[in-house]
């Protein structure tokens, strides 16, 4: 994409028409809220691992079908994930063996209903 300013990437539609903004306060889902309380421990003035403009950088170089794929919350999820890993904070597997660690516990959880 380009306008009168130059490129414009994937994601920035600002100035696009798109029709009228929905002014619906939705309520925060439990899980973006924890997103959200991560993304701030990661990138606070004491541990400053994650900053915001890396997690922007990472859901900016998603692609265009990822990007408009995933939500709000579920970008920056990713984006903060890919930039542990890119630092080696944690590995891919280390990742993976804790997501199915927590996915078994749900199950199981689940289950017992």
């Amino acid at each position: 994409m380009e306008d009168a300013k130059g490129p414009r990437g994937y994601h920035d539609v600002g100035g696009d028409q798109a029709g009228e903004i929905p002014k619906v306060e939705l309520p925060w889902l439990h899980w973006e809220k924890q997103v959200e309380a991560i993304r701030g421990l990661l990138g606070d003035g004491t541990r400053r691992i994650v900053s915001l403009d890396e997690v922007r950088r990472g859901f900016e170089s998603f692609g265009l079908e990822k990007y408009n794929t995933l939500s709000f919350y579920r970008r920056r999820l990713q984006a903060m994930t890919d930039i542990l890993v890119e630092k080696g904070i944690i590995s891919p597997e280390e990742l993976e063996t804790a997501i199915e660690v927590v996915r078994a516990r749900w199950v199981e959880a689940n289950d017992a209903k």
